[in-house]
């Protein structure tokens, strides 16, 4: 048995886009079921025992009755009969046996891409890319800044009898540009989706993860784990003219550059600066990939 081959098949899944893995392995066979029936032949051996009396004459019968000697005998004979059943179980795949099945369909015929070569790739190419998962920067500083807003409030003094006033609309004001934050994270998965980022030497890859998808609906086994990806090229961005809009499922992508710069403004200033955020970016650079992926796993 080719151990390599076995290995290849046993993956640990965190995403599967069940439907893509479905809609691709009946458009390959022409339909297919999820349940296959196997028949095999068994062999059954039983045994079989063969008694027969022995005749006795009458003389014998009488010399019997009167020394009352059994002198009747039995021949036996045994032995095994052989005969074949018929025998039928079923196979029932799984969502991940069946994302091994059409993965090795893609590698067997050369269908699948696995060199992270953005300037070799084009729309509609599966490629089969591995890394580390990043979380879409904005929605990442956006949690982060979230996150702040929460330790600041834990680690806040009690203000002063003569200052309660003034720290209660100072709180309303935050809790104000709290909901702000939320509702323009909220706008950036209102699609279902969320994108991933996987960035490499050669470029980086924008995953559009759907979130119905994701097991246990948890990001943060995603988060930070280096897996490999296998997904649909939707997109190229060749070199660094051309780019990917981080907002492009978004109503904000229809704001202007100067617009947005203007509606950013607030989390660049001097305050921001004590924390550790990460640099607000709105768009990827190329040499660049959109993919919509099929499955995310290790």
């Amino acid at each position: 048995m080719d151990h390599s081959i076995k290995t290849n098949k046993l993956i640990v899944p965190v995403y599967i886009n069940e439907k893509i893995v479905f809609d691709m392995l009946a458009t390959i066979e022409d339909g297919f079921s999820m349940v296959s029936q196997v028949n095999y032949t068994e062999h059954k051996e039983s045994n079989s025992i063969q008694k027969a009396e022995a005749g006795l004459s009458t003389s014998a019968t009488i010399l019997s009755k009167l020394l009352k000697i059994n002198v009747s005998g039995e021949l036996n004979h045994s032995g095994n009969k052989g005969e074949k059943e018929s025998v039928s179980t079923e196979k029932i795949h799984t969502n991940v046996s069946l994302l091994s099945k059409f993965r090795n369909y893609l590698t067997k015929e050369n269908i699948i891409k696995t060199s992270f070569d953005i300037s070799k790739m084009d729309v509609g190419d599966f490629i089969e890319i591995e890394g580390e998962l990043q979380k879409n920067p904005l929605i990442n500083y956006m949690d982060l800044f979230v996150d702040i807003f929460r330790m600041v409030e834990i680690f806040s003094e009690k203000p002063s009898v003569g200052g309660k006033t003034q720290a209660k609309a100072q709180k309303e004001q935050e809790n104000k540009i709290l909901q702000q934050i939320k509702s323009f994270a909220g706008e950036l998965k209102h699609s279902g989706t969320i994108d991933f980022i996987l960035s490499a030497n050669d470029g980086t890859a924008v995953l559009s993860v759907q979130e119905q998808y994701l097991a246990n609906d948890n990001i943060s086994e995603i988060i930070g784990g280096r897996f490999k990806v296998l997904g649909k090229v939707i997109s190229v961005c060749k070199d660094d003219t051309e780019e990917i809009n981080l907002l492009r499922k978004t109503s904000l992508a229809i704001l202007s550059e100067e617009a947005l710069t203007e509606m950013f403004v607030g989390f660049k200033n001097e305050d921001m600066k004590q924390f550790n955020l990460p640099e607000l970016t709105t768009k990827i650079k190329g040499p660049a990939i959109i993919i919509i992926p099929v499955a995310i796993y290790a």
